[in-house]
């Protein structure tokens, strides 16, 4: 009986893990809504934190890339969504879901958040393939392409977990935008050449988001009546890093939507309605803890490190703002839960 007790503890302890659901809620509680930023299509509240939350710097994949700390191949002979990565560096590096990787043979986007331990040796990573049409080797290893993929495919994946919606999506999304790719590759998107110049407009527009407040950790953004994804990080310096590739990843989804109609008190509710989300520990290959964070309103994750949420995200599904804002239904259950 006694084993059956201390069973069913364990288990407990690993489905509601307490501790990460803390965390969070702790960001969660200690920030607030700033002033959307509005260029065109794309309407960004940024997040600022009320007190300072984390002063850990962190080494972001390019910069690992940059510094030749990193070796990326695939798994044996190929598997289409592991790879093997080893940190050659003195510091541990965090790696963002939705970060492409090159070569080998397919494209690959980081399936999760991952913090790698510093001279780590191997690590099996889960990746998604974003390259349907491709399974020849062009070259022994990976690089990292400085490049998220777009927005609608970070959504797709993590609210299905599916590598076939995650094809669908990335087709779906090169035929709403016009774009030719003989493999599928999600690189494409940002190869184009009338793309690439409205992306890097909005890239060139928006590129101060994060310097507004030095106590700016995340965004939630908008386009149309949408929703389409926030992301809140330790700190400003880690979102400063990261900014590039983020705006250019959001600005995806941007150019094929309308002008945003999303207000901050709608902003305010989603939030308040974030931190009555469900809180389950998935592990990690690499440091900290990784939390799925799942609703009947979407999907996200945290990375923890340390007490500090390295990176959050989530995205809504489509359809929880209607006429009167965050959809009644949301804004009731989170007050009911309060």
């Amino acid at each position: 009986m006694k084993k059956l007790l201390l069973l069913f503890f364990i288990l407990a302890m690993c489905v509601y893990p307490k501790g990460e659901e803390e965390t969070v809620k702790n960001y969660l509680d200690k920030v607030k809504v700033g002033k959307a930023i509005e260029y065109k299509n794309l309407k960004i509240f940024p997040i600022i934190a009320k007190k300072l939350l984390s002063t850990q710097g962190y080494v972001t994949l390019d910069e690992a890339t940059d510094k030749n700390w990193l070796k990326i191949k695939e798994v044996g002979s190929g598997q289409v969504n592991s790879v093997e990565i080893k940190n050659n560096g003195k510091k541990p590096v965090f790696a963002m879901t939705g970060e492409m990787i090159s070569g080998a043979k397919q494209d690959r986007m980081l399936n999760q958040d991952v913090f790698l331990p510093a001279k780590s040796g191997w690590i099996r990573v889960p990746v998604y393939c974003v390259e349907h049409g491709r399974w020849t080797q062009i070259t022994p290893e990976f690089k990292s392409e400085k490049l998220l993929v777009p927005n609608a495919v970070r959504q797709k994946a993590k609210i299905t977990e599916s590598q076939s919606e995650v094809w669908d999506e990335i087709a779906a999304g090169q035929d709403r935008l016009g774009i030719a790719s003989g493999t599928g590759t999600a690189i494409a998107n940002y190869e184009d050449k009338d793309i690439k110049k409205k992306v890097d407009e909005y890239a060139r527009k928006l590129k101060k988001v994060p310097s507004i407040s030095k106590s700016c950790i995340g965004v939630v953004v908008t386009t149309g009546n949408r929703i389409i994804c926030f992301d809140m990080f330790a700190n400003n310096g880690l979102l400063n890093k990261l900014w590039k590739k983020l705006i250019k990843s959001y600005a995806m989804d941007a150019i094929s939507s309308e002008k945003g109609t999303v207000e901050k008190a709608d902003i305010e509710d989603f939030i308040e309605a974030l931190e009555q989300a469900n809180y389950v520990s998935t592990g990690t290959p690499g440091l900290g803890k990784l939390v799925k964070i799942e609703s009947d309103f979407g999907k996200g994750s945290a990375l923890i490190y340390k007490s500090a949420v390295v990176h959050m995200d989530f995205f809504p599904q489509d359809g929880i703002i209607d006429d009167g804002g965050l959809r009644l239904d949301i804004r009731r259950n989170q007050r009911l839960e309060d």
